[in-house]
C-alpha cells in the first residue's frame, strides 16, 4: 500500500498527524494542534522539508542549519529523530528504534514519502469493546468539579497472562466519592503515537474500583508496560489521569 499522511483528533479533541509508510507502519507523528488547519500546515512544512539533510548528534560532527533531521539518544538508550523547520520548531518526531540503523530507516521512509496522499480521520482509532461509547465520551459536556484519581500501587514485575488488579479511588478535591463512573486503564505509548486501552470498571459508592487486567507486552519495542488510570469526566466533574507505574512484563 502507499505511505500517507493521516490527520486525526485525539481523544483530548487535539488535531495531529502521522505517517505510514508503505508497510503500515507507523514513521513519523506530529505534536498536537489546537486547529486542523494546524495539522495540515503540518503535514505541508513536513513535505516542503521532507528531503533535508541529517545531522547525528551521536557522534562529533559539524551542526547543520535548519531545516535537518537531528538523530539522538533518548533517556531509554534509544535512537529517535526529529524532523526540524527552517525556524527551529520540531514538526515531526519518531518512535524509539534499538538501533541506529533503524532510525535512519525511519528517515528514509519519510525521505520517499514526500508526496504521499493525506488521509483525513474523524476521530484516532482505539481499541476499546465500543468505540462509539469512546467517542460519545470525548465529545461530551464535562463539569467543572475538580477530582483526584488514584491509582494503588501496583507490582513492579509480572510474567505475561498473570492477572493484575489495579485498584484506586475516584473523589472530588473535596474528598467527596465519585461512584457509578467508568474508569479506563490504559498503557502510555511513549513513542507519541497512542495511549493502548487496556481494561475499564466502574467506581463503587466510595469512589474504589477494582479492575482485572491480563498481562501482556503492549509494546513491541520493549518489556516494560506504562499504566495509568483515566477518569473521562461527566455533567458534574471534570476528567482527571492517575500517575504512570512502570511494569516490567516477563
Amino acid at each position: 500500500m502507499p505511505a500517507k499522511y493521516q490527520v486525526y483528533e485525539d481523544m483530548a479533541g487535539k488535531f495531529r498527524f502521522r505517517l505510514r509508510a508503505g508497510n503500515n507502519k507507523i514513521v513519523a507523528v506530529s505534536e498536537a494542534y489546537e486547529a486542523k488547519a494546524g495539522a495540515m500546515n503540518g503535514v505541508k512544512s513536513v513535505q516542503t522539508n521532507c528531503q533535508s539533510k541529517i545531522e547525528d548528534t551521536t557522534v562529533p560532527g559539524e551542526k547543520l542549519p535548519n531545516p535537518k533531521y537531528t538523530v539522538f539518544k533518548d533517556s531509554a538508550g534509544e535512537y529517535r529523530f526529529n524532523l526540524m523547520a527552517a525556524n527551529g520548531e520540531i514538526i515531526a518526531q519518531s518512535e524509539g528504534y534499538e538501533t541506529k540503523q533503524g532510525c535512519m530507516h525511519g528517515i528514509e521512509a519519510v525521505q520517499k514519502s514526500c508526496d504521499a496522499e493525506i488521509e483525513g480521520m474523524p476521530v484516532a482509532p482505539v481499541e476499546e469493546p465500543v468505540v462509539e461509547e469512546a467517542v460519545v465520551a470525548a465529545a461530551a459536556p464535562v463539569g467543572t468539579a475538580e477530582t483526584k484519581l488514584e491509582l494503588y500501587k501496583l507490582p513492579e514485575t509480572v510474567t505475561k497472562g498473570q492477572i493484575v488488579k489495579c485498584e484506586g479511588k475516584l473523589t472530588r478535591l473535596s474528598g467527596e466519592p465519585i461512584k457509578d463512573v467508568r474508569i479506563e486503564i490504559r498503557e502510555h505509548d511513549r513513542s507519541f503515537i497512542l495511549d493502548e486501552y487496556l481494561e475499564d470498571g466502574y467506581t463503587q459508592d466510595d469512589g474504589s474500583f477494582s479492575i482485572v487486567w491480563k498481562a501482556k507486552d503492549p509494546d513491541w519495542w520493549d518489556d516494560t508496560a506504562e499504566i495509568y488510570a483515566q477518569f473521562r469526566g461527566n455533567k458534574t466533574a471534570k476528567s482527571s489521569r492517575s500517575e504512570i507505574q512502570t511494569i516490567k512484563v516477563k
